[in-house]
C-alpha cells in the first residue's frame, strides 16, 4: 500500500496537473493572441505580455523542473515538506495557467484579455495552497518531516571559535527581483527591493563563540546581529540539516528550535535552560559546536 501511494504522489499526480496545463495550451494554440496577455496591474487591465512560445516553455518547464525536484528528492526517502513545496509550485502554475489561457482564449488582441479580478488574484493562491497540503498529507505530514543528523563529535580545546557559510545561488537569485524593478508598478517595484534585501541577508552568515557569549550575524556585513550569552547555553551539537525540513531558507521557526538557514548540510545545534534550541548552518560545524558545548559546560559547572 505504501509503495502504491508513494507511485500516485511522485508519478501520477504531478503528470496529471502537468499534462492537465499542457493539453488545453496545445491544443487552442491557434485561438490565443500572440503576444499572450501575462500580467495584470492593480486596476485588473492586461498590462504585460509573452511570446505565446516563450510562456508555454516557461510554464511547462517550471511545472518539469519542480517535478524533477520532487522525483530526484524521493530517493532519499518520504519527505513531505518538500513534497508539499513541489506541489503548491506546480498547482498554483497550474492554476496560473489556467487563468490566463482563459482570460486569453479568443482575444483579438493581448489588450482584449478578460480583467482581473481580486478573487481571481486570491483564487490562485488558494489552489496552490490546497495542493500543497495535499501533497502534505500523501507524503505522510509530519511523520515525513526530515529529522536533523546528529555528526560525530570532535574533542577541542580551543575557547573561541568562528565560523561562517554562505550560499552564493541565493545571493544570485537576488537579482531576479531586481530585475523585475524596472517593468513593474512601484508598488510591487518596493516588493522586490525588500525580497532582494532579505535574499542577500540570509546568504551570508558568521558565528562567534568566546567564554561569555555566542554571535550570530547574518548578511555580508554582518547584520542583522543576534547575541546569546553562554550562561543560558547548556550545550551544542553538530547536525546535518534540510532547509525544506525547517520550510525552506532563512529565518525558521519548528517546535522547540529556531533556525538560521543559510544552506544545506552541516550547523550547529545550541541548546538552551528555555528548552528552544537554536539551529545555525556553518562551516566546520563539528569543531563550532566542541567549542560551545566545552564552554558552556565549564561556565555551568565551573
Amino acid at each position: 500500500m505504501q509503495r502504491i501511494r508513494s507511485w500516485v504522489t511522485i508519478w501520477i499526480i504531478p503528470f496529471i496537473l502537468i499534462a492537465a496545463s499542457t493539453v488545453p495550451l496545445v491544443s487552442y494554440w491557434n485561438r490565443y493572441p500572440d503576444p499572450l496577455a501575462v500580467h495584470w496591474g492593480i486596476s485588473g487591465e492586461p498590462n504585460g505580455t509573452l511570446p505565446l512560445w516563450l510562456y508555454a516553455i516557461g510554464m511547462i518547464g517550471g511545472m518539469l523542473l519542480a517535478w524533477y525536484g520532487l522525483i530526484n528528492g524521493a530517493r532519499r526517502g518520504p519527505d513531505a515538506p518538500l513534497t508539499s513545496l513541489v506541489y503548491f509550485i506546480i498547482g498554483l502554475l497550474a492554476a496560473v495557467n489556467a487563468q490566463v489561457l482563459s482570460f486569453n482564449l479568443d482575444a483579438a488582441t493581448w489588450e482584449d484579455a478578460r480583467t482581473l479580478t481580486a478573487a481571481s488574484f486570491g483564487g490562485l493562491l488558494l489552489a496552490g495552497l490546497l495542493v500543497g497540503w495535499i501533497g502534505w498529507l500523501l507524503a505522510g505530514g509530519k511523520g515525513a518531516v526530515p529529522e536533523d543528523v546528529p555528526m560525530e563529535t570532535v574533542t577541542t580545546t580551543a575557547t573561541t571559535w568562528s565560523g561562517r557559510a554562505a550560499n552564493l545561488w541565493i545571493a544570485m537569485i537576488a537579482a531576479l527581483p531586481l530585475a523585475l524593478v524596472f517593468v513593474l508598478e512601484p508598488i510591487w517595484a518596493v516588493l522586490m527591493v525588500a525580497i532582494a534585501i532579505l535574499l542577500v541577508i540570509f546568504a551570508f552568515v558568521r558565528v562567534e563563540a568566546s567564554e561569555g557569549r555566542i554571535s550570530i550575524a547574518l548578511g555580508p556585513i554582518g547584520l542583522p546581529k543576534r547575541k546569546l550569552s553562554m550562561d543560558k547555553v547548556t550545550g551544542a551539537g553538530a547536525v546535518e540539516v534540510k532547509p525544506l525540513a525547517y520550510g525552506g531558507w532563512g529565518w525558521r521557526m519548528r517546535s522547540g528550535r529556531r533556525a538560521y538557514i543559510v544552506r544545506g548540510g552541516p550547523a550547529i545545534r545550541i541548546e538552551r535552560a528555555n528548552g528552544v534550541a537554536i539551529v545555525v548552518t556553518v562551516d566546520d560545524a563539528p569543531t563550532g559546536a566542541a567549542v560551545i558545548d566545552s564552554l558552556a559546560r565549564a561556565r555551568r559547572y565551573g
